[in-house]
Formats: C-alpha cells, sequence, structure tokens
C-alpha cells in the first residue's frame, strides 16, 4: 500500500514539474528549409513567424533564434534581418549575426547529435511589446552567398525575460 503511495507521488511530482517548465515560453515554431537551402534574392529569404500572441503590455520579453545545421555549412555565421511587426501594422527592424563556429574558428558552437548541430541565441533581450494581440517576427536572410546551404531549420522563440537579478 505504501509502494503504491509512493509510486502515485513521485509520478504526480513528475507530472507538476513538467507541466511548470517553459511556462514563461510565450511562442515556439521552427520553419524547415527546403533543401537544406536558406536563399537570399529568391523566394524564400523571408521566413515568417505570425500569430505570436502578446496578453500583457510592457512586459519585458527575449527573442531568441534556433538554427540547425549540418557541419557542410557554406557560412561561418548567418546573418540576418529582423522585422517585428504589431497588430497595429507598426514595424521595428535590426540587424543580427549568429557566429556558427567559436573563437577558434576551429570547432562549432551549440549542440551537436552526429551530423546535425543546434544552436539557440537570444538576439532581442528585454524586449517590451507597447500593445497586446498579434505580432508577427519575419526574419530575412543577408548573408554573403546567394544562399545559406546545410541549414536544416530556423527556428523563433519568445520567452518572458528573466529579470531576476542574482547576487553573491
Amino acid at each position: 500500500m505504501k509502494t503504491k503511495g509512493l509510486f502515485f507521488s513521485l509520478v504526480a511530482g513528475t507530472l507538476l514539474l513538467l507541466s511548470s517548465c517553459g511556462k514563461d515560453e510565450v511562442f515556439k515554431q521552427y520553419k524547415e528549409l527546403p533543401n537544406q537551402t536558406w536563399e537570399r534574392i529568391e523566394e524564400g529569404k523571408k521566413l515568417t513567424f505570425d500569430n505570436i500572441e502578446i496578453t500583457k503590455e510592457n512586459e519585458s520579453y527575449d527573442i531568441v533564434v534556433m538554427l540547425r545545421h549540418t557541419p557542410y555549412i557554406n557560412e561561418d555565421q548567418v546573418k540576418f534581418k529582423m522585422l517585428i511587426t504589431s497588430p497595429s501594422g507598426t514595424t521595428r527592424e535590426s540587424v543580427h549575426q549568429i557566429q556558427l563556429k567559436d573563437r577558434d574558428n576551429k570547432g562549432w558552437r551549440g549542440d551537436a547529435l552526429g551530423d546535425l548541430i543546434d544552436i539557440e541565441e537570444v538576439c532581442k533581450q528585454y524586449v517590451t511589446f507597447s500593445e497586446k494581440g498579434l505580432y508577427t517576427i519575419e526574419l530575412v536572410n543577408m548573408g554573403t552567398k546567394y544562399e545559406t546551404v546545410g541549414l536544416l531549420e530556423v527556428g523563433l522563440k519568445v520567452v518572458k525575460s528573466d529579470l531576476n537579478i542574482k547576487t553573491k
């Protein structure tokens, strides 16, 4: 009888822990790139993430870009323009660059599993949205080559900023 109670407590505790993970995540989506290629000139240069619902005005958020690539990618960095469009149509834009290799330019940054390398990078931190509603974020390839080959997926995640100040 005690074992059943202990087992039930463990299962309930695990479910509670899992349900609380990611509670500050507002949006997360990946876009798979055809032929493992992100075009710079032609159709496909712009990746659109829409229906990003912001329910509270003036709260701080972090915008994270996630890349999944192979070791055969033809760039050492991914450069892109980010356009954030509000429900009323106002657009803010900024340019970002994610380094794929380490400082010595020898190894890959991120988590590798076989021939897949995943990188998550906070590109905008402590962003506030001035109005409630559905936002759209577009990422536009600004690489140096006509196409970035070896990039499987590009993802976007919006999370509430961690504003807890930690003291020693």
